[in-house]
Formats: C-alpha cells, structure tokens, sequence
C-alpha cells in the first residue's frame, strides 16, 4: 500500500515519497509534526524572500521613475 507524498519548499525541501504500510505505521504523530514545523519554517523564509525581493523592486521602481522625472 502506498501513501501519499509530503512536500516542503524551498532549499530546505522534505520529501517522504511512496512510504509502505510498514514504514508507515513507524512514522509517528511527532515525526509528522516535526515535518509540519519544518515545512512551516521553509514557507516562512520563503515568504520573507519574497517580501524583501518586493521591497527591492518596489524601490528599484520607484528610483526609475524619479529619474524619469
């Protein structure tokens, strides 16, 4: 039996792919939660990356067009 795939993003990626049923059952709740808090960390330095690449081109933008002016 097959069970899902569980990803994280991002350079600090997680995968546990096409785990059997008896690995499975070895896979406690902590462990889950541990990924879930890493997959949580991955997204939040991820959005922070994203933010500051928007915070950036935002003032790149907006230093153009007061050049243009």
């Amino acid at each position: 039996m097959q069970h899902g795939r569980v990803y994280g993003l991002g350079a600090q990626a997680q995968a546990y792919e096409g785990m059997t049923s008896s690995t499975a059952s070895s896979f406690t709740s902590s462990s889950y939660d541990s990924l879930q808090a890493q997959q949580i960390s991955a997204l939040q330095a991820e959005l922070e990356q994203v933010r500051k690449s928007q915070a950036d081109w935002k003032a790149q933008l907006h230093a153009q067009f007061q050049m243009q002016m």
